[in-house]
C-alpha cells in the first residue's frame, strides 16, 4: 500500500506577507497623574487612578495579550488598573523607565511651571525642557524592550504603560527627527506601533485621549 505524504512544504505563498495588518500591534502609554508627597518615585493620584480606570474601560473590549510597564510605581500602577478587565498580570520590564537621572524627587512639568523649565514646556519649546540624557542608548534599550515584547505575542496586541519622555525618545528615533521630544503626550494617551516580522516600527496615531473625555 502506498503511504501519502501529507506534508505541507512552507513556500513563499504559504507564508502570510510582512504587513501591518500582520504585525503586533503594541500601544504604547503614557502613565497616570502622579501624587502624594514628592518623593523620587511617586504612586498615582486619585486623579491618575481615575485617568487609569478610564483607559482599563476603553481597553476592557480590545483583545489584549499582555501587559508590560515599567517598574517605577506609576507607571506600574497604571499598568495594573488596566490589566484588571482582562484578568491579565503586569510583565515588568525595567528598560521602559524615564530619563536617566539623579533626581531625588520627581516634579510633573505642571508643578514646575513657575521654573524656566516648566515656561518651556508649557510654550512648546521643548528642547529647552528636556534633560542632558544619552538619546541613542534610551532609544536602543526601548527598542529592545517593545521588539522583545512583540515577539512574546506575535501578531497580536500588546499594552506597554511607560513614561512621556521616553516615549517621545522612541518615536523621534522611528522617525529619524531632530529632537528626541517632540509632543506633551497626556497623561495615560495611548500612541499605536506595529512592530513588524522585519523588525520595522511603524508609528499609527500619536497621542489618544478619546477615553479621557
Amino acid at each position: 500500500m502506498t503511504q501519502v505524504d501529507n506534508t505541507v512544504t512552507a513556500t513563499a505563498d504559504t507564508i502570510a506577507p510582512d504587513t501591518i495588518a500582520t504585525a503586533s500591534q503594541i500601544i504604547l502609554v503614557r502613565h497616570g497623574l502622579p501624587g502624594g508627597p514628592a518623593v523620587a518615585d511617586p504612586s498615582l493620584g486619585a486623579e491618575g487612578v481615575a485617568q487609569a480606570q478610564r483607559l482599563a474601560e476603553w481597553l476592557r473590549a480590545e483583545p489584549v495579550a499582555q501587559f508590560v510597564s515599567s517598574h517605577y510605581a506609576r507607571a506600574h500602577e497604571t499598568a495594573l488598573l488596566a490589566a484588571q478587565p482582562h484578568a491579565l498580570k503586569v510583565h515588568v520590564d525595567k528598560r521602559l523607565r524615564e530619563w536617566d537621572s539623579d533626581r531625588t524627587t520627581y516634579a510633573t512639568p505642571e508643578a514646575i511651571a513657575a521654573t524656566p523649565r516648566g515656561k518651556a514646556f508649557a510654550e512648546g519649546r521643548y528642547d529647552e525642557f528636556i534633560p542632558e540624557y544619552d538619546k541613542v542608548a534610551t532609544a536602543a534599550r526601548m527598542r529592545a524592550a517593545v521588539t522583545e515584547a512583540a515577539e512574546r505575542a506575535p501578531g497580536q496586541l500588546t499594552v506597554i504603560v511607560s513614561h512621556g519622555g521616553v516615549i517621545n525618545t522612541l518615536l523621534t528615533d522611528i522617525l529619524q527627527a531632530p529632537s528626541p521630544f517632540f509632543f506633551n503626550p497626556g497623561y495615560t494617551s495611548m500612541t499605536r506601533v506595529a512592530v513588524m516580522r522585519s523588525g520595522r516600527f511603524v508609528i499609527q496615531s500619536v497621542n489618544e485621549t478619546a477615553h479621557l473625555r
